[in-house]
């Protein structure tokens, strides 16, 4: 890990701050080509990307705030903290979301349209994302038994399974595999409900390494809160890719 990849004078390069860059700009390069394709003007494609990723990092960090709300209140001084630290992915994803609805409806333009369009710019963006939870020292999985390969952590002691590339991996094959049947064809709307599966899934997998290192069970539950939340969108992508298939047969029955 190498939370601070450089230093010049006082000012710090954060390996973790970095990454988003990379995510944000591979991102929207991504983005960028596949707009034409789904109806979208490139250059407005790119200013509701950017708000979109400026509101997902409000949400992220709202979303850690009200998960980690007891150690806040006895640290109100560090509620409105400026760096890239104690931020959640869903939180961001639903604030990215909202902003990029109220684009759409703002522009007049397809909502479903465009979640397609960024279906597969996201997974993408996320995997690069988790390096950078990677380098920071963050989301790292169970310590590795003798022998066995891992990483290590500041401040402890052996090694720790490089959990967030697995989830980097996962995600980055979702997405190779949602390239490969867009080709194929699909309906309005499945490719962002396939996304919607594909990270759920990856996500849901990926707590099994976290539990009991970086994240904790729910009382009673042998599962953690962020696996309740990637299963509900899993089941949410499985209902939305059949519905969306299911309507795109039927209106093309329809003139028959």
């Amino acid at each position: 890990m190498h939370p601070v990849l450089f230093q010049i004078g006082t000012f710090k390069v954060r390996s973790y701050g970095l990454m988003l860059a990379v995510a944000f700009v591979v991102g929207l390069i991504i983005t960028r080509r596949r707009a034409p394709r789904h109806g979208f003007d490139v250059p407005a494609i790119t200013d509701a990307c950017l708000y979109a990723v400026l509101w997902g990092v409000v949400g992220a960090r709202l979303a850690f705030i009200v998960q980690e709300l007891p150690y806040y209140l006895a640290h109100p001084g560090e509620l409105f903290s400026l760096q890239f630290q104690g931020l959640t992915s869903y939180g961001g994803l639903l604030f990215g979301m909202m902003s990029l609805a109220f684009w759409c409806v703002r522009r007049g333009k397809s909502l479903v349209r465009m979640f397609d369009l960024v279906s597969v710019p996201f997974l993408v963006a996320h995997a690069i994302g988790r390096v950078g939870c990677l380098l920071n020292g963050c989301c790292y999985g169970h310590a590795c038994a003798p022998g066995v390969w891992g990483v290590h952590v500041e401040g402890l002691t052996g090694l720790y399974q490089p959990a967030q590339l697995y989830d980097s991996a996962m995600n980055l094959a979702g997405a190779g595999a949602l390239v490969f049947i867009e080709r194929k064809g699909l309906a309005m709307g499945q490719a962002f409900a396939a996304a919607f599966i594909v990270h759920g899934i990856a996500r849901f997998i990926y707590e099994f390494w976290r539990i009991g290192s970086t994240s904790n069970v729910l009382p009673g539950l042998p599962i953690s809160d962020a696996q309740v939340v990637s299963g509900a969108l899993a089941l949410l992508g499985i209902v939305l890719f059949v519905l969306y298939g299911r309507r795109a047969h039927t209106q093309q029955e329809i003139p028959a």
